[in-house]
């Protein structure tokens, strides 16, 4: 068990979750007297000012910041029919956290869920949270918040997955006792400058010594060239060949490719061409290209100190030769001299993931606001633990996968 996740189930295993210390009832107090206000925007662009100040002193990740979410209702959200729900703590008429939420109609209209506004293409839901007022937002004063807004918005439910278990050695302010673990964790490991010390930390000397006889291996089929797109050409050929690719790959598996559609593509699109307009670093693309040819990309974007390995792409006919992992140590190197700290893998446990990384929790929280929401709440977490039994099966998952294989 890693030192990250072994804190984790330390926290929550002597957690009084019934206490309501000083500053949470304090907290509470402020609510009541208008102190502490609490305020909802149906679009990021209404609340754009306070959310960059937000940006610039709190714990949040890529996928919370006002570039990333604006730029996904946008282009995919609001055109899906997704309501944005964004909802910002003030206190002394400072912003002090803000919730991205989005509300979706279910079950032919007749249920109203609230979830975090662009979840399905993001890999983790913090909110933001202003650094000095953290430790003192109570769980049960978030939750009572939320179903006053759900109450007055017509939400059923929130169903807020993939939240980090922790901000800065404390549980999320959004987690309670009901909580259960997503089904999927992040895996994440630690950055320093020098890039050959954290290879030889994390990957043994046999891993490594594979992993070179690989790329001589390809070298021997082309010239290889690893390349950081820095024109908005590149960028865009880079994008097409990961689309094309993971299309491609996931087809053969049963498994729908969530950025083939337009939308999704002209997103990231977007995204790589804002950053490359500003000269930032805060989403970028990098390939392997033998011959000139792209044979593996990866998508990444660095805020808030992490590098986000956001989603990667291999070319089939050489997989042999794990280009994949060739360009990941290209794409671990330059995180390395962006100055880091961190790199985290996102969702999933591939093998490559986990020869490096170490697992980070990510849990689920249900607040139903109505009777129709509790349903729904209950429902949802019987199947999640059945999703859950099935991926820890191994013979389930196979039979699962072979499925998805069959159908492809």
């Amino acid at each position: 068990m890693s030192d990250a996740l072994a804190r984790s189930t330390e926290l929550f295993r002597f957690h009084d979750w019934e206490e309501m210390d000083l500053e949470a009832m304090r907290l509470d107090a402020m609510l009541e007297s208008g102190e502490f206000i609490i305020r909802t925007a149906s679009d990021p662009a209404e609340v754009e000012t306070e959310w960059r100040a937000l940006e610039t002193n709190a714990f949040g990740t890529l996928f919370t910041t006002y570039d990333w979410l604006s730029s996904w209702y946008r282009l995919v959200g609001r055109p899906r029919g997704y309501r944005a729900l964004i909802v910002v703590g003030q206190i002394g008429g400072e912003p002090a956290f803000l919730l991205p939420l989005a509300l979706t109609q279910k079950a032919k209209g007749l249920l109203t869920i609230g979830r975090f506004l662009g979840d399905f293409h993001g890999n983790q839901n913090s909110g933001l949270w202003r650094k000095d007022i953290l430790a003192g937002i109570h769980t049960q004063s978030l939750h009572k918040a939320l179903i006053e807004l759900g109450h007055t918005h017509g939400v059923d439910l929130f169903d807020l997955k993939y939240i980090p278990a922790t901000i800065d050695e404390r549980i999320h302010p959004l987690i309670d006792q009901h909580a259960i673990e997503s089904l999927n964790s992040i895996h994440v490991f630690p950055l320093e400058a020098d890039f050959q010390a954290v290879y030889r930390a994390r990957r043994s000397g046999s891993a490594r010594k594979k992993l070179r006889a690989k790329e001589r291996k390809l070298a021997e089929t082309g010239e290889l060239h690893f390349e950081r797109a820095r024109d908005a050409a590149t960028a865009i050929r880079f994008l097409n060949a990961l689309v094309e690719q993971r299309s491609a790959r996931q087809a053969s598996h049963g498994i729908p490719n969530v950025f083939h559609h337009a939308d999704a593509h002209a997103f990231l699109q977007d995204q790589l061409l804002q950053a490359m307009d500003e000269g930032s670093d805060r989403f970028m693309i990098h390939a392997l290209l033998v011959d000139g040819e792209v044979r593996a990309t990866y998508l990444s974007g660095l805020r808030f100190g992490r590098f986000h390995a956001y989603t990667n792409s291999i070319c089939d006919s050489i997989a042999s030769h794990s280009p994949g992992d060739l360009l990941l140590n290209a794409v671990i190197a330059d995180a390395s001299a962006l100055g880091a700290s961190s790199f985290d893998f996102g969702l999933g446990a591939e093998r490559y993931k986990t020869a490096w990384a170490d697992k980070e929790l990510l849990m689920d929280v249900e607040v139903p606001v109505s009777p129709r929401g509790k349903l729904a709440s209950a429902a949802i977490q019987r199947l999640r633990q059945i999703k859950r039994r099935v991926r820890s099966s191994p013979k389930l998952w196979a039979l699962v996968r072979r499925i998805r294989q069959l159908k492809a």
